[in-house]
């Protein structure tokens, strides 16, 4: 059988540690783990590496600003899947440069650490997360390599949890939001990300550019119904206010320059206002993943 050799960056973080595991279920996948220097000696990240070791992957520890390791980690790699997380020196410089490195070795196709909403719909300086992501992106796009960029929307299991998107006051008996609770935006847990990451980048028929997968639409009266569902108790939807009133918040954030509390409005904004909901959704292009719903989640 051949197999494809396949470089994983970020295989310690929540959604590499999940693709490498889909990656290593398959017989056709050589895999390669990038990993930063230093990551064996937190001990977290060295039982996950050694878990993934124990199952024939291979790691490559170094630093990804150095294009001589670079080099060398993706020497006759014909797929880079980035799992990446950080700031500008992450997102764009460091996976620029594993993008222009894996080019020169030969690779074929390049899957970078895009990972949520439509950020490509998104008017840039808005989201300083997202703008990193499409920065990257566009430089990529420069470079004689495919790139495929997975979006999802939100994580399922990080916003089903009681305040994340919702916030419970147990005494009151509330449960709080932003927008009317009944506007739409898409959601795939983690696990079932990872399952369509590792699938999108051994298929050789994906076309380059967008590729959208979600397990469901959701609409924060659905969050209230399994906050009620886990608890056990019943709470009384209450909206912060409009959508205009969180532009305004918004706004007001952004002129006070709260970096955290810009960052989480403009993200509600986008999910809630519909700007960058996914557009042809491929979950049909695997019709053996069967992605889990809200109402499988234990909460």
């Amino acid at each position: 059988m051949t197999k494809t050799n396949v470089l994983l960056a970020g295989a310690t973080g929540m959604l590499g540690t999940r693709i490498a595991k889909h990656l290593l279920e398959r017989d056709d996948v050589d895999l390669r783990l990038l990993v930063r220097n230093g990551a064996r000696e937190d001990p977290e990240k060295s039982r996950k590496l050694e878990r993934l070791l124990n199952r024939d992957a291979e790691i490559f520890e170094g630093d990804i600003s150095d294009p001589a390791f670079l080099r060398r980690a993706t020497e006759a790699v014909e797929v880079v899947v980035s799992a990446l997380q950080g700031g500008h020196d992450v997102i764009v410089d460091g996976q620029v440069a594993l993008a222009r490195a894996a080019a020169a070795n030969g690779a074929r196709r390049i899957l970078p650490s895009d990972y949520a909403v439509d950020f490509f719909k998104v008017k840039p300086g808005e989201h300083p997360t997202l703008d990193l992501r499409y920065e990257a992106d566009k430089q990529i796009a420069e470079l004689d390599i495919e790139q495929i960029n997975v979006l999802n929307g939100a994580f399922l299991d990080a916003i089903a949890s009681p305040g994340a998107m919702i916030q419970l006051d147990e005494a009151a008996g509330t449960a709080s939001f932003w927008g009317s609770g009944h506007e739409p935006f898409d959601a795939t847990t983690v696990d079932d990300t990872a399952r369509f990451v590792a699938r999108a980048a051994l298929d050789a028929d994906v076309p380059g550019g967008k590729f959208a997968v979600a397990a469901q639409q959701l609409a924060m009266s659905d969050l209230v119904d399994h906050a009620e569902k886990i608890t056990g108790r019943t709470y009384k939807p209450t909206s912060y206010g409009s959508l205009d009133d969180l532009r305004a918040f918004f706004n007001a954030q952004r002129e006070q320059a709260n970096g955290d509390s810009v960052v989480w409005a403009s993200y509600l904004l986008y999910m809630l206002g519909g700007q960058t909901r996914l557009d042809d959704i491929q979950n049909e292009r695997y019709p053996d993943i069967t992605p889990t719903t809200l109402d499988q989640l234990n909460g």
